[in-house]
């Protein structure tokens, strides 16, 4: 639905009549993954060793005796977290849960808003094994150095291990695992193309109002987008989001409380204002407001 959603670079204006509020930030988030298979995932170490090599020029590799049948720690020396008691590298890890069981009540959300795979329920649905895959001590990092190396990371597991689905728990969107690879090595894996999902939700006590918001930029301390409306074309909307979403990731937050953007229609401005989320999970969002 929400796929070829490119537009012009969005502008920004300052809009010095509106009273500037406190900008809040979000705090960052752990980052993780799960991949699902239909049958037990096995530990191929010297084919996960090879995928690493192929993003990565410095790794830590676990030794014989740090190896487990449910875990395995990476050290990326190439990408160093700054800590006031010394430098440290960025850390991965693997996780296998002991207990056979996919919970499917966490991924309810997801199925409704994985837009582009159809198919995203019913190929999990069909899985009965999962691993999880997270970031450590990283969140010192610059955002883009840190969802780089983790990207590069997941994307080597999911390219070695050939899960059946690739779920995004900080944007909540599923993802063939094809698809993911692709979107996830753009530019070097430093993007947000899958750590950013546009949602939908309509808004059951007002008749045809909507609710839109991107979710995964406040993982890594930056703000989400949030736009409730009547009378828009959702398909618009979303790609709105999307691409100032991008410009958030590429820029930083340089809108500030009482800004205004370019809007839908021609030579239309919408007023934004930070504030905390109308949706779940709660977090401080972008509110994109028309003035209506």
């Amino acid at each position: 639905m929400f796929k070829k959603l490119f537009g012009n670079k969005p502008k920004v204006e300052d809009n010095k009549n509106v009273q500037e509020n406190e900008q809040l930030e979000n705090p960052t988030e752990l980052l993780m993954v799960k991949l699902f298979f239909k049958k037990k995932p096995i530990f191929n170490d010297k084919l996960i060793e090879e995928e690493l090599k192929k993003r990565f020029e410095k790794i830590e590799f676990p030794n014989t005796s740090e190896k487990t049948e449910n875990s395995r720690h990476y050290f990326f020396k190439d990408y160093e977290v700054k800590f006031a008691e010394g430098n440290i590298p960025a850390q991965a890890t693997i996780f296998v849960p002991d207990e056979i069981k996919i919970d499917y009540s966490e991924l309810i959300t997801s199925f409704r808003q994985s837009w582009n795979w159809q198919q995203a329920e019913d190929t999990v649905k069909n899985c009965s094994h999962e691993i999880l895959l997270t970031d450590l001590m990283s969140r010192n990092l610059d955002y883009k150095g840190r969802i780089e190396y983790f990207q590069k990371f997941v994307v080597s597991i999911v390219s070695a291990m050939k899960p059946s689905a690739v779920w995004i728990r900080n944007s909540e969107v599923i993802l063939e695992p094809n698809d993911f690879i692709e979107k996830g090595s753009q530019n070097n894996c430093q993007n947000i193309n899958a750590f950013m999902n546009v949602r939908l939700f309509n808004i059951q006590e007002s008749e045809n109002e909507m609710i839109m918001d991107t979710l995964g930029l406040n993982s890594l301390g930056l703000p989400d987008f949030e736009f409730r409306f009547k009378t828009y074309d959702p398909q618009k909307i979303a790609g709105l989001l999307f691409n100032y979403g991008h410009y958030i990731f590429e820029n930083g937050v340089v809108i500030e409380h009482g800004n205004t953007i370019e809007g839908i229609e021609e030579n239309e401005k919408l007023n934004c204002y930070f504030n905390d989320s109308q949706l779940e999970p709660k977090r401080i969002v972008i509110e994109i407001n028309n003035g209506g």
